[in-house]
């Protein structure tokens, strides 16, 4: 696939600034029209026939709790793209600044085993929802397959209703027995899929590389510092000196263009685990499970990353200090030492990915995310 094809080996972050494009939210006002074309047959067939449906049951109400939930997360996170695009460029450019930089041999060797190991994870992650594209479209329609044949063979029984992706009220229409109108809804929901997976995938290979990208030039930065000869230059202080004012700036960055969407992505995971567990428990083993179970597993996986990663990027950021304290900084002129210990202060402050600036996203933050989704759900199990 050619928009997947990367030519060049130091090209960085090619296919986030391809999935920006294709989804309608490149730097010019070009193909704005097709993302808000795209936001507003999300609503209103989405988000809409979500809200108007009514559930009578327990089984109902459950599934329908999880996917309206998933529905606004999905929705919040389509329009958090168009927030966040004038950063998320300004993160990109400056993340490209910084690898145009002169290195030593062995850095730009890094950078370019570093930055193919980013593009082939964009890449490989774009295929990955395609491939969940494909799964969430295939199992329905195989098992409607079966069920509309069932219902020609039992004539005379109660016929059994077709299998449906997402649970809605598609304005009125028999999409439950009726093939025509299932055929209706099924087409008018696979379009919403591909808008879900385009933006699903943009959001993630942009927000992923650029974790990654940023951890990959602290860890530059920290190998600058070790190369410095045991008498230090003020000219090649100065040069280490903007190379880690430059990660700094890029981290914030970071964190400004990352900030609210994390919060939004911890808070609608823990909501969908508790919810989607709970309904996979009353159904049990049911065709009618696959899609939703889907759904979980996309969430929680993104999710995973996310804490991964900034968790990987507070360890490159821990680098930099290791690196400065194992200088030999007390045979250096006392001009070179003050500078020194400046760099080794604010190298102290660790760099943390938060959400909303309150939630550390790390590893520990996903595993007590997990046990408190666990608890809720416990309690629901009791309570029904």
């Amino acid at each position: 696939m050619k928009f997947l094809q990367i030519d060049d080996p130091s090209d960085t972050l090619p296919i986030s600034y391809r999935l920006m494009q294709l989804f309608g939210l490149g730097r010019d006002e070009q193909f704005k029209c097709l993302y808000w074309f795209q936001c507003i047959m999300f609503f209103l067939f989405s988000i809409v026939t979500r809200l108007i449906m009514e559930a009578e049951d327990t089984v109902t109400i459950v599934r329908l709790g999880s996917e309206r939930v998933y529905a606004i997360s999905l929705f919040s996170h389509i329009l958090g793209l168009y927030v966040r695009r004038s950063r998320l460029y300004e993160l990109m450019d400056s993340l490209r600044e910084c690898t145009a930089k002169t290195h030593s041999e062995e850095i730009f060797s890094f950078f370019l085993r570093t930055n193919r190991t980013i593009n082939n994870f964009s890449v490989l992650y774009c295929r990955y929802f395609i491939g969940m594209f494909i799964l969430y479209e295939t199992m329905p329609s195989v098992a409607t397959f079966f069920v509309y044949f069932s219902n020609k063979r039992n004539l005379n029984a109660t016929p059994e209703e077709y299998v449906i992706p997402t649970e809605m009220n598609f304005y009125n229409l028999d999409i439950r027995y009726n093939l025509l109108h299932y055929s209706i809804y099924f087409a008018v929901v696979s379009m919403l899929v591909v808008t879900s997976s385009v933006s699903l995938c943009t959001k993630g290979v942009v927000d992923f590389s650029a974790i990654k990208f940023t951890a990959m030039i602290f860890e530059m930065t920290a190998m600058q510092i070790r190369q410095l000869p045991r008498q230090i230059s003020q000219p090649q202080l100065l040069s280490i000196i903007e190379s880690h004012q430059a990660t700094l700036r890029c981290s914030k960055k970071l964190q400004q263009a990352l900030s609210l969407s994390l919060l939004f992505q911890l808070a609608f995971c823990s909501a969908m685990g508790c919810l989607m567990l709970f309904y996979i428990l009353l159904m049990g083993f049911d065709s009618r499970i696959f899609n939703l179970a889907l759904l979980l597993f996309i969430v929680t996986l993104e999710t995973y990353a996310y804490c991964t990663l900034g968790t990987q990027l507070t360890e490159k950021s821990d680098e930099v200090l290791q690196a400065l304290q194992s200088l030999a900084w007390y045979e250096q002129p006392v001009a070179i030492q003050k500078q020194l210990l400046v760099m080794i202060q604010r190298s102290q402050m660790p760099t943390v990915l938060t959400a909303g600036k309150l939630i550390p996203v790390n590893i520990a933050q996903f595993g007590a995310m997990v046990q408190k989704s666990y608890s809720f759900y416990l309690v629901l199990k009791d309570l029904f």
